[in-house]
């Protein structure tokens, strides 16, 4: 071997190796494989938790994008000029008395997916008083079933609205009842527990708003107890995240005395105030929720 042969070859030997010839065993190789494997499945929970944790917040951003825009609707009017010189002209305090007048409150329960608008002219009521008119007495009868069912609030409108007219009362109560079926969120009937019959009443499907509602109009005979006074009554119910929504109107008027005439009210225009809060109502979707036999109360699924 020549002396260069001799000097490369020595070089070779000298050079660090990097590579190595390694025998990887079955064992490894199957080793290997499971951790691979329990990764690969680790990640495909992941999305999946993702996936279906995504709905639950969406719907919740849901809400709470519609639950805004109920308290905001109405807002506006701020930033409309005034068309009254009187009020154009009066101080800071009084034209902010004037916007806060016209722009509409908002009542949102986010336990039970509804929120709607009403106007600050008008009186709500809620907690324990939620099922009562102005004079402490029930505001309107219920048309579901008693048990399971919860009182959200009463709107109700001031006498001194109309006065020097036959008006008496007004109000729209909202109720929810988690524990009956959608076949019996249709029938509108008043129990005997709230003086009725227990007969269903004849209803019909109508659009306000947004929502559809099974709805039906009862004439109440409130003669026996006052003379001259008539009570009209109307139900809407919706079934939606696998509870009855009913929303019940009352309007009463009082003939009065013959000493103190008095001029009639137009039962369908009052009606129409209370259908304009029945109009701004939303209710949203919470399916991944179900609802509690005992207490109504929203369970995970």
């Amino acid at each position: 071997m020549s002396s260069k042969q001799t000097e490369i070859h020595d070089q070779r030997e000298n050079e660090p190796i990097i590579f190595h010839h390694v025998e990887t065993s079955s064992e490894e190789i199957s080793g290997r494989a499971r951790t691979i494997a329990v990764w690969l499945g680790l990640f495909a929970c992941a999305i999946l938790v993702s996936q279906f944790g995504r709905p639950s917040r969406a719907r919740e951003a849901e809400f709470l994008r519609g639950a805004a825009k109920v308290e905001a609707l109405g807002r506006t009017a701020q930033n409309v000029p005034n068309a009254n010189p009187l009020i154009a002209g009066a101080d800071a305090s009084v034209r902010n008395a004037e916007v806060k007048q016209v722009t509409p409150a908002a009542y949102v329960s986010k336990k039970y997916g509804v929120a709607w608008q009403y106007s600050r002219s008008y009186v709500l009521r809620k907690g324990a008083n939620a099922n009562l008119n102005l004079a402490g007495q029930p505001a309107a009868a219920s048309a579901l079933a008693n048990e399971g069912t919860v009182t959200l609030a009463t709107v109700n409108i001031p006498a001194r609205l109309y006065a020097g007219t036959d008006f008496r009362s007004a109000s729209l109560t909202v109720r929810v009842n988690p524990q009956i079926s959608e076949n019996a969120c249709g029938q509108i009937k008043i129990s005997a527990a709230d003086g009725g019959e227990n007969a269903v009443f004849p209803s019909s499907d109508v659009t306000v708003g947004t929502i559809d509602f099974t709805e039906a109009s009862v004439d109440v005979d409130d003669d026996s107890a006052s003379p001259g006074r008539a009570t009209q009554e109307k139900f809407y119910h919706v079934y939606d995240n696998d509870a009855c929504y009913e929303f019940a109107m009352s309007v009463s008027t009082d003939a009065g005395s013959a000493k103190l005439p008095q001029a009639g009210v137009e039962r369908d225009e009052i009606f129409e105030r209370l259908n304009e809060i029945l109009t701004s109502v939303t209710i949203v979707p919470r399916k991944g929720y179900v609802t509690g036999a005992a207490d109504g109360q929203p369970v995970p699924r």
